[in-house]
């Protein structure tokens, strides 16, 4: 027998890659709401798998569901039908006490508007959400100066909401949501408020944290610029995926997830 052949009958099969679990799961999901006296059908029937240690852009026109789905997701409105998986929990069966325990221990929130406090610096902004998990004010302030450093703040950490520029104040919510150490980072268009070089920072922030901390990071923006930026995009259209794809330049997408480049969409 040739030797060449005799080796590879012998070799070892190569392993199989670790099967990766989603972080996020979405199961023919549908919600509609009550406009005036005509019901509009936001999402229909949608599943959708999402994965940690990525940013996953939701994309797509105004009304088309995004910002619903991500809502769907992180527990913040039913759906009325289907199923929402977040870490394993099929959200429907927690009671309201139950989903907030769920997003204060496990989940971070960005959003367009800050959402920050007048009356409180940068770092009491960080701060504040650790004391509701029972942190003491020394080890709160270790963390939100760390989650500080991060986002690259640590120098406006006394400074107040007015005192900052659009992109600090969004760096503060980051190091806000992100002090808690959450599996799953909400972001609801993080960046439309804000210039191009701010809203670069803000992107590679985000994609950072991902990368670094294993976090599941989900964003919806119509904001082209984040585009490039994502591990995967999800764009969306009357409530549904129209294209599941991931742009040029990344790491292969997992097996058995359809890839199609983003010269293939242009």
């Amino acid at each position: 027998m040739n030797p060449a052949m005799r080796n590879t009958m012998h070799s070892a099969p190569a392993p199989a890659a670790p099967k990766r679990e989603p972080s996020l799961q979405a199961e023919r999901l549908s919600k509609s709401f009550l406009s005036g006296v005509v019901r509009v059908q936001v999402l229909q029937e949608l599943s959708i798998s999402i994965y940690p240690a990525e940013l996953t852009l939701i994309s797509g026109p105004s009304g088309c569901g995004k910002s619903t789905l991500l809502s769907l997701l992180s527990g913040l409105q039913p759906a009325d039908s289907g199923t929402a998986r977040a870490l394993g929990e099929d959200l429907s069966k927690l009671n309201k006490r139950a989903l907030e325990r769920f997003r204060l221990k496990h989940t971070g929130f960005v959003f367009q508007g800050f959402n920050l406090f007048p009356a409180l610096t940068a770092k009491e902004q960080v701060q504040l959400p650790l004391g509701y998990l029972g942190f003491d004010d020394k080890r709160s302030a270790a963390r939100a100066m760390q989650a500080l450093t991060e986002v690259g703040m640590t120098h406006r950490a006394n400074a107040y909401p007015a005192q900052m520029s659009g992109g600090e104040k969004q760096r503060i919510a980051i190091a806000r949501a992100l002090a808690k150490e959450p599996e799953l980072l909400f972001a609801d268009e993080p960046t439309s408020a804000l210039d191009a070089d701010n809203g670069q920072k803000i992107i590679d922030i985000l994609h950072g944290i991902a990368r670094s901390h294993g976090t599941t990071v989900l964003c919806v923006s119509h904001d082209p610029r984040l585009v490039r930026h994502a591990d995967r995009v999800l764009a969306m259209e009357d409530g549904t995926i129209r294209n599941d794809w991931q742009p040029s330049g990344h790491a292969p997408v997992r097996p058995g997830r359809a890839a199609l480049t983003a010269e293939q969409h242009s």
